[in-house]
């Protein structure tokens, strides 16, 4: 069985990780991907990659160049991730290849993931109202990461791209009454728009904004954080808050993606509400050591590791491939 990821993105951020981290820990043998050239490099050397400039959904002359590429691929299934790769594999595929798409994040119109032969969501809030056979493969954590004991409790922490859907807004209008220090991680155009709220709030003795963080140095942030704190609008599936608990730092979230499914209610605010963000900080970011989360910490080690849900999406591909 050949099965082809693609993945069209210009920045390699959290869909091109999640791609990469699938194909380099024994998802398939041989492994292949179709990608962006301006990202290429970010990948695993051991797959095998085939570049493409970026192209758009529309641009016939994109899809012939891809077209070629796939029938000299000849694969069995075309995996897609996200909805520009899912809306041009469903314009160029003959049925020569079966069709499997992944849902990453919420999305308003979801018809192009129709016309796939399968759909994977990440949490199931991904993949309400899409039409077609589908099942929820959740996030896992980042499986390089290694737990740790020693644990110097400095700041509550949240981590993500600075895009109003992330609410970090609402995260620092909600920080007034609390005493703990917050570090945002994160880079994106809200960045001024943030700093400039922190200043209005006179918040910048106790919140802080840092862009420049690579991905293998978030674990030392890991290590001095009491939480992490996730206060998205919406989202799929928050990989950190997965991350975060796999090393027992404890967190409190918004109501989105697969957090419901993990959380308590007590421990959730209500998405896009800025009173009950606040009201749901203040009674536990300072009195954070009474909250226990232990059961949490070991259910998401056991299930949400990354072995668990390439188990799951082979279990797809061969569903297909025999169909």
């Amino acid at each position: 069985m050949k099965v082809v990821h693609l993945v069209l993105s210009e920045n390699f951020a959290g869909i091109e990780q999640h791609v990469d981290e699938l194909l380099s820990n024994n998802l398939i043998k041989n492994p292949i991907l179709v990608c962006n050239e301006s990202i290429a490099d970010y990948f695993d050397r051991n797959i095998t990659i085939y570049k493409l400039k970026n192209i758009g959904r529309h641009s016939l002359f994109g899809k012939y160049k891809l077209s070629k590429i796939l029938k000299q691929i000849n694969p069995d299934i075309v995996h897609t991730h996200g909805s520009k790769t899912t809306s041009i594999i469903s314009s160029i595929n003959k049925k020569n290849y079966k069709h499997i798409a992944t849902v990453h994040g919420v999305k308003k119109n979801k018809r192009m993931y129709e016309k796939a032969d399968f759909v994977i969501g990440v949490s199931q809030n991904t993949i309400e109202g899409v039409n077609n056979s589908s099942k929820v493969i959740t996030n896992w954590w980042y499986p390089k990461l290694s737990k740790f004991n020693i644990k110097n409790k400095k700041y509550a922490l949240a981590i993500g791209r600075l895009e109003k859907i992330k609410g970090f807004d609402l995260l620092i209008s909600s920080w007034t009454n609390i005493k703990s220090s917050l570090v945002i991680i994160g880079a994106g155009k809200e960045k001024q728009n943030l700093i400039n709220l922190i200043n209005k709030k006179n918040l910048t003795e106790k919140v802080s904004i840092l862009d420049d963080v690579k991905r293998d140095e978030l674990i030392n942030f890991y290590k001095e954080a009491s939480s992490l704190i996730i206060s998205s609008r919406d989202e799929g599936g928050p990989r950190v808050a997965l991350e975060a608990l796999y090393l027992e730092v404890p967190v409190l979230s918004t109501d989105v993606g697969h957090m419901g499914y993990i959380l308590p209610k007590e421990l959730l605010a209500k998405k896009d509400d800025q009173a009950s963000l606040q009201n749901l900080l203040e009674t536990y970011v300072d009195n954070i050591e009474l909250l226990n989360q232990d059961s949490i910490f070991e259910f998401i080690t056991n299930e949400f590791s990354i072995n668990e849900k390439i188990t799951q999406i082979q279990e797809v591909y061969y569903s297909l491939f025999n169909s």
